[in-house]
């Protein structure tokens, strides 16, 4: 099961999306960031 692997999910890898997770790994949480998109980044809005 996917949510016993990981303490935290971050949907969405947006600048909070990235941000809450990069707290969260460096706190010691195993953390998982899905994107729909397949690079993150792009398009630039």
């Amino acid at each position: 099961m996917i949510h016993s692997d990981y303490d935290m999910i971050v949907v969405g890898a947006g600048p909070g999306g990235t941000m809450a997770a990069k707290v969260a790994a460096e706190s010691g949480l195993r953390t998982l960031v899905l994107e729909k998109r397949q690079e993150i980044g792009t398009p630039v809005r």
